[in-house]
């Protein structure tokens, strides 16, 4: 009985010896490894060579330097640990550098087999790009769109060369995430395709939320600002019936009387950022107000609006407005704009009634116009001070008129 104890004992003893040379081996080891250094990381592999994350960390340390030397490493760090995604795909990319295309692929296949995440299947959407194959390209792609990370340029701007379709686009990555959707419309402003911007921000208005909204609001304002108003009314329409804005209409001014608060978006009023002048909104009745304090430049745009209209058609704008401390030949004049053409079609007589008062001026929309910007501008005349008091607005309003009215009109300088 006691030799066997003493047995016992001996066996433990050498066990445990064995544990600490092992851990003390592994120790050595992970410090060696830690230095990032390839003459330090070969010695971690001498001491585990069962370990393939050392081979994969050598690899890594000469990639660049020494590819051909890498290779190698790569093959043993895969053998060791096939789930190594990352390795996987770094083999690849030296096989398809060597033209080795077959093990490219194969190494590729075994990455996104390994992992179900986004970088696999965007490098085969890749690799399958590079060698001009739809078919493959569309099948990764569309795998990697559905777990895109956070900016998905670079995958709309790879599928952009396979398809200039937005459409197909689209289609083939099937978008299903909102903030994916709305990363595509930036995208399409971005490589200024009009048909596309309004597609696709279309496909937005399925989901009632504020990004989708504000997103909208973007197309509207890059569709309208680039003489696309008439893709961009349809999208207003679709925002406006869930802010209980009414919808756009031809011949009328979108918030004409101010009764909300202007949106500074799509067809609604915008208004400029200037200094020194400050704007409110006041209610029973509704005005849309601005304090000028005397400070501000010498000439700005103040606010604006795009309205839609017929061509050839004879209008009168007619603005009813209050002012307070703001002489006659002020400078603040309303200008119709071709929204086509950029040409001033009429301007007002300044605005400077110390009482309620009014303004109209008479314009004739010229062929093909279809859409009109109305424009409240500042302009300081000269010998004058820069203009100091308030003005608040009631209605601005667009009517069609005779010609004859439009003759008799005296306050026109159009």
């Amino acid at each position: 009985m006691k030799a066997t104890g003493a047995a016992i004992r001996a066996g433990c003893l050498l066990a445990m010896a064995v544990g600490v040379l092992w851990n003390l081996r592994f120790a050595a080891a992970d410090l060696s490894s830690r230095r990032n250094q390839p003459a330090a990381t070969r010695l971690a592999m001498h001491l585990t060579p069962e370990n393939g994350s050392y081979p994969a960390q050598l690899a890594d340390e000469i990639y660049a330097s020494d590819p051909e030397a890498a290779k190698p490493l790569l093959e043993r760090a895969v053998k060791l640990n096939p789930y190594d995604a990352a390795r996987w795909i770094q083999l690849a990319l030296l096989y398809e550098a060597g033209n080795d295309l077959s093990q490219a692929e194969h190494a590729l296949l075994r990455a996104a087999a390994a992992d179900a995440t986004f970088l696999p299947s965007w490098s085969l959407a890749n690799y399958y790009f590079r060698r001009q194959d739809p078919n493959h390209f569309w099948h990764w792609a569309q795998k990697a769109a559905q777990m895109a990370p956070e900016d998905t340029t670079a995958l709309f701007r790879l599928a952009s060369y396979i398809s200039p379709d937005a459409a197909e686009t689209e289609n083939r990555l099937q978008m299903k995430r909102p903030v994916m959707q709305r990363q595509f419309v930036n995208f399409l402003i971005m490589q200024r395709d009009p048909q596309g911007v309004a597609e696709a921000a279309s496909h937005l208005l399925t989901a009632n939320n504020k990004e989708n909204t504000d997103a909208i609001l973007e197309a509207c304002d890059w569709l309208i600002e680039h003489q696309h108003s008439d893709l961009a009314a349809p999208l207003w329409n679709g925002v406006a019936s869930r802010l209980s804005y009414p919808l756009l209409a031809q011949d009328t001014v979108t918030n004409e009387a101010f009764n909300q608060p202007p949106l500074s978006h799509g067809f609604d009023w915008r208004l400029s950022t200037v200094e020194g002048v400050r704007s409110y909104l006041d209610v029973q009745p509704s005005a849309l107000g601005f304090e000028f304090s005397g400070e501000e430049p010498d000439n700005f745009l103040l606010l604006k609006q795009t309205v839609p209209l017929k061509a050839e058609q004879n209008y009168v704008l007619a603005v009813d407005y209050s002012t307070s401390g703001i002489p006659p030949g002020s400078g603040l004049e309303w200008k119709v704009t071709d929204r086509q053409t950029g040409a001033v079609l009429a301007t007002s007589a300044s605005l400077s009634a110390e009482k309620e008062g009014s303004a109209s001026v008479c314009f004739a929309a010229p062929m093909g116009a279809t859409f009109v910007d109305l424009g409240l501008f500042y302009q300081r005349q000269p010998g004058t001070v820069r203009v100091e008091g308030k003005l608040a607005l009631n209605r601005v309003k667009v009517s069609a008129a005779s010609l004859e009215n439009c003759r008799q009109n005296p306050n026109s300088k159009g």
